[in-house]
């Protein structure tokens, strides 16, 4: 997450600093300190017994913090990761690297639900506190990602090299 979005806006859009970005980070996680519910002392794991009953059991908040935020997490990041290095090597055109994103938002949600659902499943306030931050910088990113694309493609994206997308370039 950030990998790719905040060396392009410190260095080439200069629409915030790394002290900005850096306090507001640090707000969101506050705000989330404060809104997050301590966690449940009492309380037994129902785990599924099948793939269908897992995801269904972590959307409605009955799994431990850990099993509904980390395996979703690494996913989601090497998709993101994966799709910047395929930009980078010009083999995905931006139609392709939007479709990526747009694939993956639903499940995103789902990811997002399930992590504040399951958010009081964990030992620590403080590990709550950072799945449910983590979920809302992957929207901060996502919103980054849009910005870039939709106002500095060439920033991104090699236009030189795309002849059928050129107008997305412009």
């Amino acid at each position: 997450m950030f990998i790719t979005t905040l060396p392009i806006v410190f260095t080439y859009i200069h629409l915030f600093n790394a002290l900005e970005a850096g306090l507001f980070l640090c707000a969101v996680f506050g705000l989330m300190y404060i809104y997050t519910p301590e966690p449940q002392k009492a309380w037994k794991e129902k785990t599924g017994q099948n793939w269908y009953l897992l995801l269904q059991s972590a959307w409605f908040g009955e799994l431990t913090l850990w099993r509904a935020f980390w395996p979703f997490f690494l996913f989601i990041n090497s998709i993101l990761y994966y799709a910047d290095y395929r930009i980078a090597n010009i083999t995905y055109t931006i139609a392709s690297w939007k479709t990526v994103h747009g694939m993956v938002f639903l499940p995103i949600i789902w990811w997002t639900v399930s992590v504040w659902r399951c958010s009081r499943h964990t030992h620590y306030k403080i590990n709550a506190v950072a799945a449910r931050s983590l979920t809302v910088y992957l929207f901060i990113e996502l919103m980054l990602r849009f910005f870039i694309s939709s106002q500095f493609p060439n920033t991104l994206f090699d236009c030189r090299l795309l002849i059928m997308q050129y107008g997305d370039c412009l």
